[in-house]
């Protein structure tokens, strides 16, 4: 149908000048418009003995037409119309990439007086905000027992960390007070080895998937929940350069990453043949 109505445009427009009628023109200009648009049908126009058939963009009364035959396809009597489809709209519209900086855009497209209402209309009724408030709160309980056991005497490894193992110096008048205050304004994320708790810049996620990027960072934290992942780190390295046919770059690269590890582990007050290790790594 698209292609049609590009090849209805291309027509008008190869016309000649002195054969053009304000009708071809209006009709031209229209098409031209309508080929842009997303829904398009095909719309009848003059009376019935010479009706002429136009590609056009979809308008109210035709969906409400193809409204009426899904209404009916369904096996419902249901009088469905557009306006009924406002909200899905907006909930799908602020759903898209552009996520809910699209309200200014969505509010003056839907003719809202107010962005409190465009709010209402793209909120999703099916959501639990109270279970949202739940999940909140959990995860700031969990954030201040975590930063907690970092102020405290265990050992720290990654960048953050050390810097944290400085802190600890530091008198704090009302500790429980502070990280009340702290926790829920701070970004930690946990990748799988470490803790990262970049905002803005950082490595843009490359240490989820290269764990010995992360000591280096400015932005881990690396805590003994982690010193089994670590031991399995440095026995992977010890493993990979046993290989002998493995080349020189891959060996090269193991006994870097190796050090890596060793270096953390160190870090936490271990070592590869502790035996206080060797029980975090089984368990």
């Amino acid at each position: 149908m698209r292609q049609e109505l590009e090849a209805e445009v291309y027509e008008l427009e190869q016309m000649a000048p002195s054969s053009r009628s304000a009708e071809h023109l209006l009709r031209l200009e229209k098409a031209r418009k309508d080929s842009k648009r997303l829904f398009l049908c095909l719309n009848g126009s003059g009376n019935k003995s010479e009706r002429l058939a136009h590609i056009e963009v979809l308008g109210q009364a035709g969906s409400n037409e193809s409204f009426k035959r899904i209404a009916k396809a369904a096996g419902s009597d249901w009088p469905l119309r557009t306006h009924q489809c406002r909200r899905t709209y907006a909930r799908c519209f602020v759903e898209s990439r552009m996520g809910r900086t699209s309200l200014v855009f969505l509010k003056w497209q839907l003719k809202h007086s107010s962005m409190s209402m465009t709010q209402l209309y793209a909120s999703n009724p099916l959501q639990d905000l109270t279970l949202f408030d739940e999940i909140l709160q959990q995860m700031t309980e969990f954030k201040i027992d975590l930063i907690e056991s970092w102020l405290d005497d265990q050992p720290l490894a990654g960048g953050a960390g050390s810097k944290i193992v400085e802190l600890r110096a530091i008198p704090v008048k009302d500790r429980a007070a502070l990280l009340a205050q702290t926790a829920p304004h701070a970004n930690i994320r946990a990748t799988g080895h470490g803790w990262c708790i970049a905002t803005e810049r950082g490595c843009g996620g490359a240490g989820l998937y290269e764990a010995t990027r992360c000591p280096g960072c400015k932005h881990s934290v690396i805590d003994e929940t982690f010193a089994g992942t670590w031991q399995g780190i440095y026995s992977q390295q010890r493993e990979l350069m046993k290989i002998e046919d493995a080349g020189p770059a891959v060996k090269q690269r193991a006994e870097r990453d190796l050090q890596v590890a060793l270096d953390v582990i160190n870090s936490l007050g271990l070592s590869p043949d502790d035996q206080e290790l060797e029980e975090a790594v089984n368990g």
